[in-house]
């Protein structure tokens, strides 16, 4: 390598070095504690989520009985 593109190629390295270093060190440490407990918050997003698989029935029910009673009794000929 020449001597000019020596200083760069180190330079580089040592950046791209770093950032992997705390990429690293990030995802190391992403399950650190927050003060939240973990239990209670999965319970409210599973209590969130029956709710809304509630709704979205009773929407959809509605919307079937709705389109039934508008169907036609079949007449004989």
């Amino acid at each position: 390598m020449n001597e000019q593109l020596l200083p760069l190629a180190v330079w580089v390295q040592m950046t791209f070095g770093s950032l992997r270093a705390r990429a690293a060190d990030t995802w190391a440490h992403r399950h650190d504690e927050d003060g939240v407990d973990e239990a209670v918050t999965k319970m409210i997003w599973l209590a969130v989520g029956i709710v809304v698989a509630m709704a979205a029935t009773a929407f959809f029910m509605a919307k079937f009985n709705q389109a039934k009673a508008n169907v036609p009794d079949p007449v004989a000929p």
